[in-house]
């Protein structure tokens, strides 16, 4: 490598860290005005959120366990979006597993196979269930020329629906008086050393590496980025660029509802109304501001999933309005995806 791409390389690495740090410090800036203005000092909130997230008792591992959806969707939605599939149905896809993982490890029959057996039917269960989610917009627009954003959109409205069936009727607990399923003590993740953070967490970091190592070093990367980048490229090699489609979203469905099986198992032990938080939305934001690296995606899940905790904590502190909070979170999104639109459009003009 020569000096110039060496400094090419290094200027680049320091923009992927420097733009989202220095974005997210002005908007916090402005979101300290906002705080002033409400009657509260700044500093003493952004201590409190610092201190809700690395030093309160248990701190971290809620940001963890928060970020283990977030990170586990995020890559799925990096992965399509690498390939422009631009697919919006994370949260549908999020559902459905959750739904179907629940469904069969509450099955009669089952209840007394051992707890590694329910976790793995359980999560293979969600797996499938999210990819053939997934799978069924690229059938739609494969062979219908169906729009991706709007297939997928609709499937998760649908899935909402079907999560809202089985807690009310299909898998619902004949003995609660509430909308949700069985109890699945049974199927849960377990825990590290007595803390909120479950395996699912473990999950979310050996899914990082892999999938660098799937865009970077195996055929189907180069397949993903190529229809990115020149979809020609795939005709041209006999590779079908519907065929690369499908599996994209196959894969990032998967992801998904392996996302939800976890959250279920991990967090909830049992299936109800609550399931449908809103992980699959935000981990777009996640998916963006993470540049859809594998690396920046868990960077920015932690990152998100602490500004949330953190928040929460100073929120009951100092008694901030909801709304306020919502508003600097969202400031803080929109300045780190506009200081990525700034730096992109800096380099084109050089």
């Amino acid at each position: 490598m020569d000096a110039g791409a060496r400094r090419a390389t290094a200027e680049g690495i320091l923009s992927s860290i420097l733009v989202p740090v220095v974005s997210a410090l002005a908007a916090l800036l402005v979101g300290g005005v906002l705080i002033a203005i409400d009657g509260v000092n700044p500093l003493s909130v952004y201590h409190a959120i610092l201190q809700g997230v690395f030093t309160k008792s248990r701190g971290f591992s809620y940001t963890a366990t928060v970020a283990t959806p977030l990170v586990l969707i995020g890559v799925g939605y990096a992965l399509a979006y690498r390939a422009r599939v631009f697919t919006i149905g994370g949260e549908g896809q999020y559902l459905v597993g959750a739904v179907a993982g629940t469904a069969v490890v509450t099955a009669g029959g089952i209840g007394d196979l051992p707890r590694v057996v329910l976790i793995v039917i359980g999560l293979g269960a969600a797996i499938v269930a999210g990819a053939l989610w997934g799978g069924l917009a690229g059938v739609l627009a494969n062979r219908f020329g169906a729009s991706i954003v709007i297939s997928t959109l609709m499937l998760s409205f649908i899935g909402d629906s079907l999560l809202q069936w089985a807690v009310r009727d299909g898998i619902r607990d004949p003995e609660s008086y509430n909308a949700n399923s069985r109890p699945i003590t049974a199927a849960a993740l377990p825990s590290f050393f007595g803390q909120k953070t479950h395996l699912g967490f473990l999950f979310a970091l050996v899914l990082v590496p892999i999938a660098w190592w799937l865009i970077r070093r195996h055929r189907w990367g180069f397949r993903i980025d190529a229809l990115g980048h020149n979809p020609g490229t795939l005709d041209a090699n006999e590779f079908s660029s519907a065929r690369v489609t499908l599996s994209v979203l196959v894969v990032a469905g998967g992801l998904a509802g392996l996302a939800g099986m976890v959250e279920t198992t991990g967090v909830n032990i049992r299936l109800g109304q609550e399931a449908s938080v809103g992980y699959g939305w935000d981990a777009i934001i996640v998916a963006l501001i993470g540049r859809l690296h594998p690396v920046g995606v868990l960077i920015a899940g932690l990152g998100m999933a602490g500004l949330t905790i953190g928040f929460e904590s100073a929120q009951r502190q100092f008694e901030l309005p909801s709304s306020l909070v919502s508003l600097i979170t969202a400031f803080v999104i929109i300045f780190v995806v506009w200081g990525d639109a700034i730096a992109a459009r800096w380099k084109e003009t050089r």
